[in-house]
């Protein structure tokens, strides 16, 4: 990836008043005034600026304050394994790098704190975005990060868990209709990729509206580390960098890739007690038993099936069900092209199949 540019002659990048040399790693902040206790109020930001030129990256985290597998994922980009930065472990070699990565690990640092989902005030901070300087708490937060991150990044990448009622199989969120966002899906590499342009008021949507094409994983669910949803996600983000020429890799991309613009949830026909018959991953058949609702007792009062044959890549945790909720959300699949996409294949082009079912995966 040699640009026959030297270190000496590429540019530091600035941020916040901070200056960054070339090939090193430095951590800044996002001010967001003081707290109350007179406290300084941060988003904290660990930048990594490279030896030749390239685009900036933003990596983002934390949105919501209960969704700890991204966080975990930024962690061990900027320090690798053993958590310490500028060891043999390292993930990115920062004097190899082209270009610029900011990563964000937790934007909603007090919510993290607080264990939950939406900012002190309780406002969801994934739409209010671009935000308001002079508005209330959240919309101060999201302004921040879109004015010092969003603005400044040519590519962006949002990083998500289900909700802590739900866990997901790992897959990228894109919108389909911009062609950036859809190559960034793609080079990705999970298995699935959803069409969504993002709520409104969401990162994703008004990012994309502001030319910083932008995609988002969701991975596993809240209030824990899963590893394997972080695996996913860390090298998903080294295949896009991959991609972007930012760093040297061969992409790691399944054999199959479903391109999926709808999905179908399975919903509880009554309330009660659900016992889950499945795990996300799992591929099912139309009308497999993929679930049970008991009453208070443990007596089975309804079964759940299987509207479709396909995979799960959503899956209901919280075993208190009321009539209407989400179970399962299922992608059409056959079974032999499941398990071909469980496949790592050699080639650098994926079988590539386009699913469209009578109802959005935004309709949950």
């Amino acid at each position: 990836m040699s640009t026959g540019v030297s270190v000496a002659e590429m540019e530091p990048f600035h941020f916040e008043g901070t200056e960054i040399a070339p090939g090193t790693g430095v951590e800044v902040s996002l001010e967001l005034g003081d707290g109350p206790a007179g406290n300084r109020r941060s988003i904290p930001v660990y930048i990594l600026h490279g030896t030749s030129p390239g685009p900036v990256m933003g990596l983002i985290a934390g949105i919501h304050g209960d969704e700890l597998n991204g966080v975990s994922v930024v962690h061990h980009l900027i320090h690798g394994d053993d958590h310490i930065a500028n060891t043999d472990d390292d993930t990115i070699d920062r004097t190899q790098l082209s270009g610029t990565l900011i990563c964000v690990p937790v934007v909603n640092i007090e919510g993290m704190l607080l264990e939950q989902r939406g900012a002190p005030d309780n406002r969801d901070i994934n739409r209010l975005f671009p935000g308001k300087k002079e508005g209330n708490q959240s919309q101060r937060i999201a302004h921040a990060l879109f004015e010092g991150v969003v603005k400044r990044s040519d590519y962006l990448i949002d990083l998500h868990s289900a909700p802590h009622s739900r866990t997901n199989l790992p897959h990228v969120r894109a919108d389909f209709d911009l062609k950036d966002c859809l190559d960034l899906a793609r080079a990705f590499g999970t298995q699935i990729i959803l069409h969504s342009n993002g709520p409104k008021g969401s990162l994703r949507r008004e990012a994309s509206k502001h030319d910083t094409p932008t995609i988002l994983l969701e991975a596993g669910t809240a209030h824990r580390f899963e590893m394997d949803a972080v695996h996913a996600g860390i090298e998903g983000v080294l295949n896009v960098m991959g991609h972007l020429g930012m760093i040297e890799r061969k992409a790691r991309l399944p054999a199959v890739r479903l391109l999926v613009r709808r999905s179908k949830w399975a919903r509880a026909e009554a309330g009660g007690l659900l016992y889950s018959l499945v795990k996300v991953g799992d591929h099912v058949k139309k009308g497999q038993k993929i679930a049970l609702i008991t009453d208070p007792l443990g007596a089975k009062t309804h079964t759940i099936e299987s509207p479709r044959t396909g995979v799960i890549v959503g899956l209901a945790l919280n075993p208190l069900v009321r009539a209407g909720d989400p179970i399962a959300n299922i992608v059409l699949c056959s079974a032999t092209k499941w398990r071909r996409a469980q496949v790592e294949p050699d080639t650098q082009d994926p079988e590539e199949e386009s699913v469209d079912d009578e109802e959005s995966v935004d309709d949950a």
